[in-house]
């Protein structure tokens, strides 16, 4: 119910938002922040993916906040990418579970190049070295909330974002997740980007926005025992209304009113098999179908986990055109001493379950040590009978003292 409050508020305040705008000449735009649509880690880098699937790092924070219920325990995620050769994309999550069907997620990311070279107008061009650099970037903190009911969970995100250009430009953006999962093997899954639009403002007084979207995800994963694991098998749409374009290697797009196949050949698949004793082997397709190769739209990942405490990612996305995408990560789970760490959430769980179906206790409760019950003793039998009526002599001396004063 809170969040059902929260979330329509946020939708009342964002159509706010919109319609002051247009009356004040606020401007639609593109990639607003480029932050926004990265994703965090290698692990759904290597699958093609953003948010589709099941979710097993603190990356979830940011790529799919309805999924943070998936980790159940204090984890940290970074990561760091280098995306065609000059730029460079880092970040930071935390996801905190903080009850037994809740988690807090946080995040921080910058993306941007640095050491531009600035050569003005009248400088020589003969010099090897320009005489200045610059550097340009867009930053990203995120703060995000899940919460299950069952078999479904709902999130939330909210995005402060931060800008810096020849000019600097402050916005923000809010997304909102639902999905559903049953039998614990197949998921469908709705992420609604710009629940609160994005939107920024420059220095300059220009203000421009992102309209809403909404991408939809399915995924399955099936235990594999004979090959001592289980595959996961995860596809996600790109947004369905907007007609902006949505293949990266063509100018080309439609929403799903218009070229319901184009939505569809622009659509991710991504194939993730995890072994039993920590290794994960991964696949993806960035668009089902592509104007090039297969090469040029594949995307291919690799990762292993150390006890379930510390895990490792990596991923390489080749381009046709441009240098290829490398990308590594990190997840720490700690352990702390007296804290019960392991499988935090599965134990709350547990012992929610087991303290709804035990019985009130007694007021005198029997002691856990078995008590034997005392031997039974044979009532002793009746011998034969005496006769007790006094003789002719105990009479005599009976009265004599009788008769004594």
């Amino acid at each position: 119910m809170r969040l059902a409050f929260w979330v329509g508020l946020f939708t009342i305040f964002s159509v706010s938002v919109l319609w002051a705008g247009d009356l004040n000449g606020l401007n639609q735009a593109t990639g607003v922040n480029q932050t926004l649509e990265e994703g965090f880690g290698a692990r759904h880098s290597g699958m093609g993916l953003t948010f589709a699937g099941f979710q097993s790092d603190a990356n979830a924070a940011v790529n799919a906040p309805a999924a943070m219920n998936d980790i159940d325990d204090l984890t940290f995620s970074t990561s760091h990418t280098e995306k065609f050769g000059d730029a460079k994309f880092d970040d930071f999550t935390i996801i905190i579970p903080f009850e037994g069907r809740g988690s807090l997620g946080l995040g921080l990311s910058r993306y941007g190049i640095s050491g531009i070279e600035l050569r003005p107008e009248n400088s020589s061009h003969l010099q090897s070295q320009a005489p200045e650099v610059f550097s340009i970037a867009d930053y990203q903190v995120v703060g995000s909330f899940s919460r299950s009911w069952g078999a479904l969970d709902a999130g939330f995100d909210f995005n402060l974002l931060y800008r810096h250009l020849d000019q600097d430009g402050i916005g923000m953006r809010g997304d909102g997740m639902v999905q559903y999962t049953w039998s614990d093997k197949w998921r469908v899954g709705a992420l609604l980007k710009g629940l609160l639009p994005s939107s920024a403002s420059w220095e300059s007084g220009y203000m421009e926005y992102e309209p809403t979207d909404l991408l939809l995800a399915f995924g399955g994963r099936f235990p594999t025992p004979y090959f001592y694991g289980s595959l996961q098998v995860a596809t996600q749409t790109e947004g369905l209304f907007q007609n902006q374009a949505k293949s990266g290697r063509q100018v080309q797009g439609a929403s799903v009113f218009k070229n319901p196949l184009d939505l569809l050949a622009q659509s991710n698949l991504g194939l993730e098999y995890l072994f039993d004793f920590g290794l994960s082997l991964r696949v993806g397709v960035h668009e089902l179908v592509a104007a090039k190769d297969f090469s040029s739209t594949a995307t291919f990942g690799i990762g292993y986990n150390w006890g379930k405490i510390v895990g490792i990612d990596y991923s390489f996305t080749p381009h046709p055109d441009l240098l290829s995408t490398h990308r590594i990560s990190i997840q720490f789970t700690p352990a702390f001493p007296k804290f019960d760490g392991r499988n935090f959430r599965g134990k709350s769980h547990s012992q929610n379950q087991s303290l709804e179906k035990a019985p009130p206790p007694s007021p005198a409760a029997p002691s856990s040590t078995p008590i034997q019950a005392a031997p039974q003793i044979e009532a002793a039998k009746p011998g034969p009978e005496i006769d007790k009526t006094p003789s002719s002599g105990e009479k005599e001396i009976l009265e004599k003292e009788d008769e004594a004063p």
